[in-house]
């Protein structure tokens, strides 16, 4: 069966991986292509949506989509930090498409975030006939792919990959600016765990999919998209797929450093190198090395050492470096 004879909710693809591992940045290259519908904006649908509000009713859903969640941007809610700002997205006319197509009685039984694409598209008049594919970008999709290839039996998962020491040193560099007081770097580690498990997974067959490393990405970027238009099944057009866009404009990157790009650049993937200390190497090695050279990111350290667990990450408060600690021991004696 070709992909535009599929239902159209059943064409979705989802990209799932680790905050700050290029899911943004892989949804802005696929963004111009003629034959993908992408919503920009993450949804939580998987792990908010269903999760959390799964028995509410349509109603609460819609409405955590539309005025909670980041995707509520596109619907005229206020951007918070560094969120981007869709100027001149037709954000009134979406929220009133989605909300006839959500509440028609015709569609009770159909998808909620199905019918958000159908209604993105008929915001724009793109004919669905056209689409083989559309997109959802929410890293923590990660945590959901039973649940996801359940409710959506023919989509495409892509998951992309970072170096974790690297994660790290975004993840500092997003809480020197942001000042939440609330940073964990136990999150750092166990959420890059999952996903190398995953990507794992998906390696060896266990799961369709396919794993974009960021570095790949970022270094050839012309090879890493070839390949993931060959696995959607779509032409591959170097003048769209290697140009980063929302919705049609360029887009100059989310960065924690704050850093615009004119293209897409190496330097994130080696800015870690600068930026972390020895002991902080230490504590993404302690937790990730047995995983890490599988994915090519070999250890900088020769083995382990208990003052690189103890010794606290910079801006990681009291409680939250007991509570990482503590995490952590758990987790190692569950592996166990």
């Amino acid at each position: 069966m070709s992909i535009l004879q599929l239902p159209f909710e059943q064409r979705a693809c989802f990209i799932a991986g680790q905050a700050k591992s290029g899911t943004t940045l892989l949804a802005s290259l696929l963004d111009g292509h003629p034959e993908l519908l992408v919503l920009q904006q993450e949804t939580a649908y998987f792990p908010t949506v269903l999760t959390k509000y799964g028995e509410r009713g349509r109603r609460v859903q819609f409405d955590y989509l539309t005025e909670q969640s980041f995707s509520r941007v596109l619907f005229g809610g206020e951007p918070k930090w560094r969120e981007h700002e869709y100027t001149g997205f037709p954000q009134q006319k979406f929220l009133e498409t989605f909300e006839r197509v959500a509440f028609d009685p015709a569609n009770a039984e159909r998808d909620l975030l199905a019918l958000m694409a159908e209604s993105y598209a008929a915001t724009f008049d793109i004919p669905l006939g056209g689409i083989k594919r559309w997109i959802e970008k929410t890293p923590a999709n990660r945590n959901h792919i039973p649940a996801i290839f359940a409710r959506f039996p023919y989509a495409k998962l892509l998951v992309t990959m970072r170096d974790p020491r690297a994660i790290l040193a975004t993840q500092i560099a997003l809480e020197k600016t942001r000042k939440t007081r609330r940073f964990s770097v136990y999150y750092v580690i166990a959420h890059w765990r999952v996903a190398a498990k995953l990507a794992k997974r998906v390696r060896d067959g266990e799961i369709s999919g396919l794993v974009i490393p960021y570095e790949q990405l970022v270094a050839d970027p012309s090879m890493s998209m070839q390949k993931v238009c060959d696995y959607l099944e779509i032409g591959f057009h170097p003048e769209t797929v290697l140009k980063p866009t929302k919705v049609g404009r360029f887009w100059s990157g989310n960065s924690t450093a704050g850093v615009d790009f004119s293209q897409i650049s190496t330097e994130p993937a080696t800015r870690w190198k600068r930026q972390l200390s020895h002991a902080e190497i230490g504590w993404v090695e302690w937790h990730c090395r047995d995983l890490m050279p599988q994915f090519g990111y070999e250890p900088k350290l020769s083995r382990r050492a208990l003052r690189y667990f103890l010794k606290p990450v910079r801006l990681e408060r009291p409680k939250q470096y007991l509570k990482s600690r503590l995490y952590s021991l758990r987790d190692d004696w569950i592996r166990r």
